[in-house]
């Protein structure tokens, strides 16, 4: 029989099923939120991208969360695969290399979401769990592999002490890895907690860029490049191979975000652009409108994959892509129209850009791009 044709990405991951279980859990769990208070530590209210603890007798939290890195590494996977059949091609391209960023995007996503509520991230424990011992025995993928942990471990400044690796043999194909882990974090002082109370009209919205996929809408992806006659291996105009522009390093802009509280910068939100794409600019549970009034320029490989994914009868439109990629931008971060310069600044040291989206107006839960004509009403 042959596969329905996928046209959105609703057709491969659909959040109306996923989320609603997510928050069935958190119901179920609620009861459980007092129990810390024995030790006098309160858990502060769920909805953000990290679980937050207050020491009520201190003047700090403690911030945690569980990231994977979904389906990335499905990429490496298929290019190793299919440069260790082609003996030519191999002379070009190292195994490694396919590998050299996986670990970093999965910290990547881990420690962003710790600095998205205001944490600096302490540590980070890996889980790298495989279908069976060997797909470890090839040493130059292994440590290239590890490697990428290391760096990212390095660019936000925590530790890794510690990890696991579960064999799962029967329920993880043998040939692949699934990623995941845990960060912690540290607020301090506590007027760095954001959850986005501190929100208000008249707020600028600054975009930190991305240049690539990064870690989500992977899955869409993949699917157009299955269907192209030349896989990952399809040239893009800059002569890089669609594979390796898609395994490109998901960034890390933590210390620039540390360095602005350090600089007093009072930010008053920040939500990463991952799972519903744009559509978290509005994650923040109060009464606001986003109205986006410039867009950076897309990237080369997702405008690749929109002008590819249009000739295949994908759904790459600009409501559909804005809630499935980054399109250009990691992280939006609301602050006062004040602190625009500093943040430009801050940035800069960093050797990163920094867009200035548009503005927080009062009125019903919405993002507005108004480039593109586009409306997301509600919450995600």
């Amino acid at each position: 029989m042959t596969e329905p044709m996928t046209r959105r990405y609703s057709d491969i991951v659909d959040y109306s099923v996923l989320d609603p279980v997510k928050r069935r859990a958190m119901d179920i769990f609620a009861s459980t939120l007092m129990h810390p208070e024995r030790l006098r530590i309160r858990v502060a209210p769920a909805g953000g991208t990290a679980a937050v603890l207050d020491f009520l007798d201190y003047d700090f939290m403690l911030a945690f969360n569980v990231e994977s890195l979904g389906t990335k590494n499905l990429i490496s996977d298929t290019m190793h695969r299919e440069i260790a059949a082609k003996a030519n091609l191999a002379r070009e391209f190292q195994s490694g290399r396919f590998y050299s960023n996986l670990g970093h995007d999965v910290v990547s996503m881990a420690v962003t979401d710790l600095v998205a509520v205001g944490a600096d991230p302490i540590a980070y424990a890996d889980i790298i769990a495989s279908g069976g011992s060997s797909w470890f025995k090839d040493e130059e993928r292994l440590n290239a592999f590890l490697e990428g942990y290391k760096v990212a471990a390095d660019k936000s400044e925590c530790a890794i002490p510690h990890g696991e690796t579960p064999e799962l043999s029967g329920i993880i194909a043998p040939e692949t890895l699934v990623l995941a882990g845990s960060a912690v974090g540290i607020i301090r002082p506590k007027t760095r907690f954001l959850d986005g109370h501190k929100i208000v009209p008249g707020d600028i919205i600054y975009g930190l860029p991305s240049h690539g996929i990064c870690a989500n809408g992977v899955s869409k992806a993949r699917k157009i490049a299955d269907r192209l006659p030349d896989g990952y291996f399809t040239r893009l105009p800059d002569g890089r191979t669609l594979g390796e522009a898609l395994l490109d390093p998901t960034p890390i802009w933590v210390r620039p975000i540390i360095d602005l509280f350090e600089a007093g910068v009072d930010i008053h939100y920040i939500s990463p652009i991952t799972g519903h794409g744009w559509r978290k600019i509005a994650r923040a549970p109060f009464p606001f409108r986003y109205v986006v009034d410039s867009v950076p320029k897309v990237p080369e490989v997702l405008q690749f994959l929109i002008e590819e994914g249009r000739k295949l009868g994908f759904d790459v439109s600009d409501e559909e892509n804005y809630q499935v990629w980054n399109m250009g931008i990691f992280i939006a971060l609301i602050a006062p129209k004040s602190a625009g310069i500093v943040i430009a600044q801050e940035a800069a040291n960093h050797g990163c850009h920094v867009h200035v989206l548009g503005q927080v107006e009062k009125g019903e839960r919405e993002v507005v791009i108004k480039p593109k004509n586009i409306s997301y009403k509600g919450g995600i």
